[in-house]
């Protein structure tokens, strides 16, 4: 199976079909990261971005985004 890619194109794909712009969408996911990374520690958010990520540092949007790709598809890096 072919590995996902992210592709900042998508952003532009996403925004057209919800009416806003491509720098919205990248907003948007970089402060959804941002806010579970900035949660307490023990909570499910920060938990489940630890898990993916354990290395402690927040992840890029590409990061993140290729993780979830990968786990949606059952293919794990860990």
């Amino acid at each position: 199976m072919k590995k996902p890619t992210h592709k900042k194109s998508h952003y532009k794909k996403i925004a057209e079909k919800y009416g806003v712009t491509a720098k919205e969408v990248e907003n948007d996911i970089t402060e959804a990261i941002k806010f579970a990374f900035d949660q307490p520690d023990g909570s499910s958010e920060k938990e489940l971005l630890l898990k993916l990520f354990p290395y402690g540092k927040m992840p890029s949007n590409k990061d993140f985004i290729n993780k979830l790709a990968m786990r949606c598809l059952g293919e794990t890096e860990d």
